[in-house]
């Protein structure tokens, strides 16, 4: 199969081109950035339109890898049209809400766009465009994504624990018990989980959620990163109003129709994916790091002033 990746990233698309390559497939990445490609891809450098790169690479699928709004599904919708090849939008999970009743379907309703902050609102559009379309026929494909994680990732929601440990912290602080339950998805198995989605045979007009498997609670995360690094913390509970983490909200999505239609299967198991992430972090630290909602994430000060006030040792 010919497959153009449109708007890669240094994150994502290259674990999605590397694995479509693996498995012999023609592949063109359609984007200014070196990505880390691996060999066997090619790259189609812009300035160039996603109906450009169609029309003259003449693919069989094209995955939109920004998915941002409207007006880009319309163009990538359009570009396929005619032209003999389906669509694959690589949307996010987000489009529920931030608060949606656990586990979440395909079905479930999505976020009204006026009650999203816009970059959530511009996924939910570009939905709304794919549906549309689908119901006239598109053979396009939604897949929904959780948080994803792994090496060159941009923002490593791990570095608020990595930190800690690099840091030579003995105690941590978690919120509410730590009990939140975030899904998430290395980013390799949920490569694998766009390549099944592209190679199945009925899967045009779908939507599937995808993410991995097994779930951490936030403590157990908090855990978990410890054991990988060769580390021991006591984890402690304090008052989710006064401190925040990364992943301090519950949202996990129901994987039955990936699984049942998609085979989907985690390629490697989270704890792997994990001890990866935490390797690739510890060599390349991030310089200027921060997290939606969460203040001063290194005020370490403060986090002991709460364990000492507040806190209940954990039994993780």
């Amino acid at each position: 199969m010919r497959v153009l990746l449109a708007g890669a990233t240094e994150f994502f698309a290259p674990f999605v081109a590397d694995d479509l390559a693996a498995r012999r497939h023609e592949v063109a990445v359609l984007g200014e950035a070196d990505c880390g490609l691996g060999e066997g891809v090619e790259r189609i450098r812009g300035p160039i339109t996603v109906a450009a790169a169609v029309t003259s690479w003449r693919p069989e699928a094209v995955v939109d890898m920004v998915h941002d709004g409207g007006e880009r599904a319309r163009e990538v919708l359009s570009a396929c049209a005619g032209k003999g090849a389906r669509s694959l939008h690589i949307s996010s999970a987000v489009v529920y809400g931030p608060n949606p009743v656990c586990p979440v379907d395909e079905a479930t309703e999505l976020i009204r766009p006026d009650r999203a902050a816009p970059e959530v609102a511009a996924q939910v559009e570009a939905d709304q465009v794919v549906l549309a379309a689908v119901g006239q026929g598109a053979p396009a494909v939604i897949l929904r994504m959780p948080h994803l994680y792994g090496p060159r990732d941009p923002k490593p929601a791990e570095w608020f624990f990595t930190k800690r440990v690099l840091d030579e912290r003995k105690r941590v602080a978690v919120p509410d018990a730590g009990l939140h339950i975030c899904h998430r998805g290395f980013v390799q198995n949920m490569a694998r989980g766009v390549v099944q989605a592209l190679t199945s045979a009925k899967t045009a007009g779908q939507v599937y959620n995808l993410g991995e498997e097994k779930l951490y609670t936030l403590a157990q995360l908090a855990r978990a990163v410890a054991r990988a690094l060769d580390y021991e913390w006591d984890i402690y509970s304090v008052p989710g109003r006064l401190w925040r983490a990364p992943y301090d909200h519950t949202s996990f999505y129901d994987l039955r129709k990936a699984r049942a239609q998609l085979r989907y299967r985690d390629a490697m198991i989270p704890r792997d994916g994990l001890e990866l992430t935490l390797g690739w972090l510890c060599q390349s630290p991030p310089t200027d790091w921060s997290w939606p909602g969460v203040e001063n994430p290194f005020d370490y000060a403060r986090e002991d002033a709460l364990i000492d006030e507040l806190g209940r040792k954990l039994d993780v």
